[in-house]
């Protein structure tokens, strides 16, 4: 997505926002296990990279990554995953 267009940017935030509230049961049982799947992938070495300053676009997943509302859901997994691993 080009950066130049503003419109489709917040079209896009808004469009995780609404996807987040609409799969949040899925994200409050097993949302951080996709979370850091998904942040192991695109943060990688080698992986596809989600801005390119260089080339002026940003892609979707940017905004799933970042988004406030998507990590507010997967912190309940996150808490419960904490307290059954073994310290």
């Amino acid at each position: 997505m080009r950066i130049e267009s503003v419109v489709g940017i917040q079209a896009v935030r808004l469009a995780v926002t609404v996807g987040a509230i609409v799969i949040a049961p899925v994200l409050l049982v097993a949302g951080t296990p996709l979370r850091r799947r998904m942040l192991r992938r695109y943060y990688r070495e080698d992986g596809p990279g989600l801005v390119s300053k260089e080339d002026g676009w940003v892609s979707p997943r940017y905004f799933v990554v970042t988004n406030a509302v998507v990590r507010a859901l997967c912190w309940p997994s996150d808490y419960v995953l904490r307290r059954l691993r073994p310290a």
